[in-house]
């Protein structure tokens, strides 16, 4: 037996070997990196080397701008997508809540674009601002648990999933945790071991803008509970003030969204209530497909730390059980495992379909519990590694980028890539201006399109959301008799057209248009629309 695990240990050393073969490269620098830091701090007088702030800034300022380049090659030939077109139109109007969500992240979006172009770049740059706040975040939230060169790895390894790079240029109300949970967690850590006053009013800050962002927050509320159910120092801490003022904060801040639920017939909640309800089955092998999805995000730092380390996965069910018992390792625990155990119960509760997109926020700590379960050998090995494959996967990234977009356009694997919603834009609104001669402040349409236009039509009109004053409480109906309206149907949308019928007037003129979507000399399938002028009364 003994033979087998030994034989076993040598074949992951050479595999290990024969897998790290690519990051040679980026390895030397790594070293060359290393040297040049030493050299820097040593030979100047009075110098450190460059470890603080200053040196973390400049770290997430290249992490920025990389990522900024690479979402903007990678996506030029797309429209936003229509959750970030949908963020830039409710951010404008300022609401106190949405049809869909709370506010919060749609206010960032709206000041956002008060400042910046309405350009896909610009998104990019939010949407990567966003992840490095997270990555901060992250870096401090594993500061409660670890230090030195395990807490650098721990941090560097959530580069190796896809949550804070790809899967980040999404700017929607599921990406705004990226920043928002890792510093909710690392102040609610703070505040039960230190129980500070002002640890527990900035937990309650980031609690309440979390809630103000999605009610998935709720999920981040229960595990910190049940976290502070478990700390040593749990009697202490419910005996203080510091749970009370964090409670009072994150109400108040909440409270505005709670008067303006109360007023609105709680649209977000009947959003909600329309997600759940489905087939048991269905509900099912969503949670399955997402606890694969969770399997094979992390599945580079688990191969990572296994090769590394020269132990199997399965060796740290035995780590798990003799550290349980230690209640740092069990709070660690309950925060990286808790929030995906709850959103698979409430998954099952609620019959929803849990996603992967849902939780992308949910594993700051989970690099640092794999870690802490293979123990501390190899762990200067697994730093040097980690941080040259983070090196050549972002450099390979930045590479391929003009073939991402490439392939995404020509073989038509993402809508965005195709559909003609700029061309859209910017024909309906000349339409417009053909028309009446106002400036266009109002449009409504088709799903996707309607919000696109919005947000690159050189005019920047308002959304009437689906033509439903329910959805787009701040049209108001003299205001729109008084503006006008421009509607932009896809021809085989009959709920768009017929919703159209009802807001015509017998001065209102349609035309119908044929459009595609080209870039770089490649040419989309067609699309047809019908676009309806409603012009402002006499």
């Amino acid at each position: 037996m003994h033979g087998l695990v030994r034989r076993s240990r040598v074949r992951w050393r050479r595999l290990s070997t024969s897998l790290f073969a690519p990051v040679r490269l980026p390895l030397c620098l790594v070293d060359w990196l290393g040297r040049f830091r030493n050299l820097v701090g040593a030979g100047l007088p009075g110098t450190n080397p460059p470890r603080g702030p200053l040196l973390t800034l400049a770290l997430l300022a290249a992490f920025v701008a990389v990522w900024t380049i690479y979402g903007a090659i990678s996506a030029a030939p797309a429209a936003i997508h229509n959750d970030m077109a949908e963020a830039y139109v409710w951010g404008r109007e300022f609401q106190l809540g949405y049809a869909k969500h709370p506010p919060f992240w749609a206010w960032i979006a709206g000041l956002w674009f008060d400042v910046f172009p309405r350009t896909n770049w610009a998104f990019a740059l939010l949407a990567t601002l966003n992840a490095a706040l997270g990555l901060l975040g992250s870096w401090m939230l594993i500061g409660d648990f670890a230090e030195g060169d395990r807490r650098l790895t721990a941090t560097i390894l959530l580069l190796l999933t896809p949550f804070y790079t790809f899967l980040a240029l999404k700017y929607n109300a599921n990406s705004i945790f990226l920043s928002l949970w890792p510093w909710t967690l690392h102040f609610f850590v703070r505040s039960v071991d230190q129980r500070r006053p002002s640890d527990a009013v900035l937990f309650g800050l980031f609690m309440g803008l979390a809630m103000l962002s999605k009610y998935f927050a709720l999920i981040l509320a229960a595990t910190c509970f049940v976290a502070a159910l478990v700390h040593p120092a749990r009697r202490a801490y419910f005996r203080s003030a510091s749970p009370y003022v964090s409670f009072l904060v994150a109400a108040i801040v909440f409270a505005p969204h709670a008067w303006w639920l109360a007023r609105s017939s709680a649209a977000p909640v009947g959003y909600f209530i329309h997600k759940t309800g489905l087939g048991t089955m269905s509900v099912i092998i969503s949670c399955i497909v997402l606890l694969v999805g969770v399997i094979a995000f992390h599945s580079i730092i688990i191969g990572l730390i296994a090769l590394t380390k020269g132990d199997l996965p399965r060796d740290w069910l035995a780590t798990l059980r003799a550290r349980w018992l230690e209640p740092r390792f069990r709070m660690l625990m309950i925060l990286s495992v808790l929030p995906l155990a709850l959103t698979l119960i409430a998954g099952l509760a609620f019959r929803l379909r849990p996603s992967t997109n849902m939780t992308i926020a949910i594993f700051s700590l989970m690099p640092l519990l794999f870690l802490e379960l293979a123990g501390s050998k190899g762990d200067q090995r697994l730093h040097r590694l980690s941080l040259a494959l983070v090196i050549s996967l972002t450099l390979a990234a930045l590479a391929l980028s003009p073939a991402v977009a490439l392939a995404k356009f020509w073989f038509a694997t993402d809508v965005n890539y195709v559909e003609p919603r700029k061309e859209l834009a910017r024909e309906a609104t000349k339409i417009w201006h053909e028309t009446t001669a106002s400036p266009l402040l109002y449009v409504a349409g088709s799903q996707r399109y309607e919000d696109a236009v919005a947000f690159y039509s050189p005019d920047r009109p308002h959304v009437f959301e689906h033509l439903d004053p329910n959805r787009a409480p701040w049209v108001k109906a003299e205001e729109l008799g008084e503006a006008g309206l421009l509607v932009v149907c896809v021809n085989t949308d009959k709920q768009c057209l017929a919703s159209t019928a009802r807001f015509s007037t017998p001065l209102a003129h349609s035309a119908q248009l044929t459009l595609v979507h080209s870039f770089w000399g490649y040419t989309a399938r067609r699309s047809s629309f019908i676009v309806t002028v409603v012009p402002p009364r006499p």
